[in-house]
């Protein structure tokens, strides 16, 4: 049997952090989130992506808004932990192309004013 993401989660954060009490709670809620997200796409990877409704019309299955849902709550949960993920991080090569990009448009500006 394998860990839940939550609990992968938790040790992970225990590992690489001191968190207070407060904190603490919000890995907990994060993890229970986490653990939610999850048990949603297994059951959206059985159903689809389309349900029937009551009338026999084709919809929008109900864990697609409530997945979104989710993710933002979990979003703003790590925002409140002010933990940075490394793949929220650029790359150097992203970077890079940013920077190229930014140049290139600010002498675009430049030339037209």
């Amino acid at each position: 049997m394998t860990d839940s993401a939550g609990s992968l989660f938790v040790t992970a954060m225990m590992k690489a952090y001191d968190f207070d009490a407060h904190e603490h709670a919000l890995i907990v809620s994060a993890a229970s989130t986490l653990d939610e997200i999850e048990a949603m796409e297994q059951a959206l990877a059985i159903s689809g992506p389309v349900s029937t409704g009551s009338t026999g019309q084709q919809r929008v299955n109900p864990l697609i808004p409530a997945l979104a849902n989710h993710r933002l709550t979990l979003l703003r949960i790590l925002r409140q932990l002010n933990i940075e993920s490394e793949a929220a991080q650029p790359s150097a090569d992203q970077k890079r192309r940013s920077d190229k990009a930014r140049n290139a448009a600010q002498a675009r500006w430049s030339r037209g004013a």
